[in-house]
């Protein structure tokens, strides 16, 4: 990183640091907890030479019940902060099981909720030191022509991973950014446009500011499986997240599951959602529906072996749909 051509900014408001991202375009980043944004300008991967700093911006951190009983997050608030907020694991426990596992302890004190939704995608060619890459000719991500992992369609697959993201797309939450135009809520699942490139589907000078998340149906629980080499410390080779409601007879009502660490956006797994819906709660280890999840991931494009990271999957999402029926089951008591 070469720090002396940085130019730090450190607006007072919201409206200053839309204008500064506006102003400097593709030159700008938003700079909030910097766990990842940092390690990127040291690799030389990110290009930014102007960050705008919301440090110093007052509000945006707040954790509340909103009126209807679901959550107001501010996107502010830190990973450390979501985790250990008893408001958030009496609404929505999966989102604190996802943020208690995103980094280490250090890293969740700093990095912020608005910066795990909004990660960039990442991959074995492109986070890595510049006397790495310079070995070959730069990968697509990083400016050159080619992808080294899609080489036959020659398309940029570079994976997003964060945790929290899979949770806050199974409970139906919304985002609402500020821009240059003001403000707009989107479902958290529309943040993502699907492109290792440009996995965010939002305009550069657009901030997150806050997370909505519902108030959840009655008899309903959610939960977080995580998969990585080094458990929290990693991002995640794999995160599974369900919300599951059932029905006054015990039946699954409603199934929603999401997937992290396998595309360039986290994904809903559908075949699997509907398979469920109407029929009993799974046990743990179903081999017929960890198939089906299996199936239902459609083509993968990974640095890893990519039938062990799909049989996981399919595995992992069974056991959270059972993990979360569980929950629901003991909504009565909780």
């Amino acid at each position: 990183m070469t720090a002396t051509r940085i130019e730090y900014h450190a607006p007072s408001t919201l409206a200053q640091a839309v204008a500064l991202l506006e102003e400097h375009g593709h030159a700008a980043a938003p700079l909030a907890g910097g766990t990842d944004l940092v390690p990127a300008l040291k690799h030389g991967v990110l290009q930014a030479r102007h960050l705008v700093s919301l440090a110093r911006i007052p509000g945006h951190r707040e954790i509340a019940i909103t009126a209807d009983g679901g959550l107001s997050i501010g996107a502010f608030a830190t990973l450390a902060d979501v985790a250990r907020s008893p408001l958030v694991g009496a609404v929505c426990p999966a989102l604190a099981e996802a943020a208690v596992q995103a980094g280490s302890p250090l890293l969740r004190n700093r990095g912020t909720l608005g910066g795990n939704v909004c990660l960039d995608t990442r991959c074995w060619y492109y986070n890595q030191t510049e006397a790495w890459r310079a070995s070959r000719p730069p990968c697509q991500k990083a400016g050159g022509q080619q992808c080294y992992v899609n080489q036959k369609q020659n398309v940029c697959v570079a994976l997003f991973s964060a945790d929290t993201p899979a949770v806050l797309i199974t409970v139906g939450a919304r985002a609402t950014l500020a821009g240059p135009a003001g403000e707009r809520a989107v479902p958290v699942e529309a943040l993502y446009s699907g492109e290792g490139l440009q996995p965010l589907a939002k305009s550069g000078a657009e901030i997150l500011t806050e997370i909505a998340v519902p108030a959840p149906p009655a008899r309903s629980g959610t939960a977080y499986l995580k998969h990585s080499p080094r458990d929290s410390i990693d991002f995640p080779l794999l995160g599974i997240a369900a919300a599951v409601a059932l029905s006054g007879g015990g039946t699954i009502a409603s199934a929603r599951i999401a997937l992290t660490g396998a595309r360039s956006a986290p994904c809903r797994l559908p075949e699997l959602e509907a398979a469920l819906a109407g029929g009993p709660v799974p046990a743990a280890g179903d081999r017929e529906l960890a198939q089906l999840a299996t199936r239902s991931l459609g083509a993968l494009f990974l640095t890893d072996a990519v039938p062990h990271k799909r049989r996981l999957a399919g595995l992992m999402a069974v056991d959270a749909v059972e993990r979360a029926a569980a929950l629901a089951q003991g909504w009565r008591t909780r």
